[in-house]
């Protein structure tokens, strides 16, 4: 007898080392790939490039041109570097956007009109996870910081996008087929001026940008807002220096400007920005709190069971082409909350929110008092 617990301890044991990896494993699985930047297996034109990211690197008429780089990151290892640079050849000369993205810059010239380039971004990695925020280090450098914005840009979506033409800088449309172009997919905040053919259903997205200089590592968190329910099928990441992402501005790009990316996590939230009873927002209810909080019914109410909804990513982007995009948060599904029943005036309602990779959970008691 004493052998057979024995055995069965350490049965226990080993199972649970097993399901500890297996949770560990899906953790990093919802994690960018190379987020901290140590990878660095490729080159450009000589300059070493990180493991599944690319940068608005620019090969025309046989010159090349490398906007992402290797430097030296804020806990001895290394860190992405972007930077507009001026490109061109035969006197003719342009300033571009830095930035590095886990999809595939491109770039078009039809025939050998100048005036009909154009370029954007395709593309990005299978996904299917909700993050709540996107925590980036970041230095921002250059002597044209305050005139120009840099771009903190995550965004997810289920389908594909496909489209025929796209904004240039002098001619208004240049036609090209792309498929999963991130202006085809964001059309509520970077829209294809040009029109989208085909255009998917965005799931989420995270977008910071202003007009700073960080002379030493800053963290700059993101906020993830989603537009519905679903679940995504693919993500993109747009790290840029300057005016890129927004509606294809090529205007104000100053050679110099940059910026150092560096240790990028993806944060998955425990808690809840709104809380439905029976359908109903509950506007009294307080996502901060871990004491018990009350919920009145009326005293001629005489049900005895609720049915309560969490909901998260609650937001809004105003300004947006002179327009406001609303964000209204996506509803937890059944595997991030579960609710154990309680009684009127008596023990309170007992919500457990859990974040989508495990990494935390949190209760929340609800007193439902006639």
């Amino acid at each position: 007898m004493q052998r057979f617990l024995i055995r069965m301890t350490k049965k226990k044991i080993i199972i649970g080392i097993f399901l500890g990896a297996v949770t560990a494993l899906s953790a990093v699985a919802q994690q960018l790939p190379n987020n901290h930047f140590e990878s660095w297996p490729e080159t450009y034109n000589g300059d070493l490039q990180p493991a599944s990211w690319h940068g608005s690197n620019i090969s025309q008429v046989g010159l090349k041109f490398t906007f992402l780089y290797q430097k030296p990151g804020r806990n001895g290892g290394y860190c992405m570097y972007v930077a507009d640079r001026s490109v061109g050849a035969f006197g003719i000369t342009e300033v571009g956007p830095g930035y590095a993205t886990l999809g595939q810059p491109w770039q078009y010239l039809k025939g050998l009109s100048i005036k009909s380039a154009t370029a954007g971004t395709d593309g990005g990695i299978a996904w299917k996870y909700r993050p709540d925020t996107m925590s980036v280090w970041i230095k921002r450098t250059g002597d044209h910081t305050t005139d120009e914005d840099f771009h903190l840009l995550y965004y997810s979506w289920q389908g594909t996008a496909k489209s025929s033409q796209y904004k240039n800088k002098v001619e208004k449309c240049t036609s090209t087929e792309r498929i999963n172009e991130e202006s085809d997919i964001r059309q509520a905040t970077d829209g294809n001026e040009c029109g989208t053919d085909q255009p998917a259903k965005q799931v989420a997205e995270g977008w910071y940008r202003a007009r700073a200089k960080y002379s030493t590592w800053t963290r700059i968190k993101v906020p993830i807002f989603y537009m519905n329910d679903g679940r995504p099928t693919m993500c993109n990441v747009i790290f840029s220096a300057g005016n890129y992402p927004a509606f294809r501005a090529n205007y104000g790009l100053y050679a110099g400007n940059a910026i150092y990316v560096d240790d990028v996590e993806l944060i998955y939230s425990s808690r809840i920005d709104r809380l439905a009873i029976d359908n109903i927002v509950w506007s009294e209810f307080n996502p901060d709190s871990e004491a018990v909080q009350i919920y009145r019914i009326d005293k001629k109410d005489n049900r005895s069971d609720f049915t309560f909804a969490g909901f998260r990513g609650i937001g809004s982007l105003t300004n947006i082409k002179g327009q406001t995009a609303q964000f209204n948060g996506r509803k937890l599904d059944k595997q991030e909350m579960s609710v154990a029943p309680g009684q009127v005036n008596g023990k309170p309602w007992e919500i457990t929110v859990k974040a989508e990779d495990g990494s935390s959970t949190h209760t929340y008691k609800i007193k439902v008092v006639r």
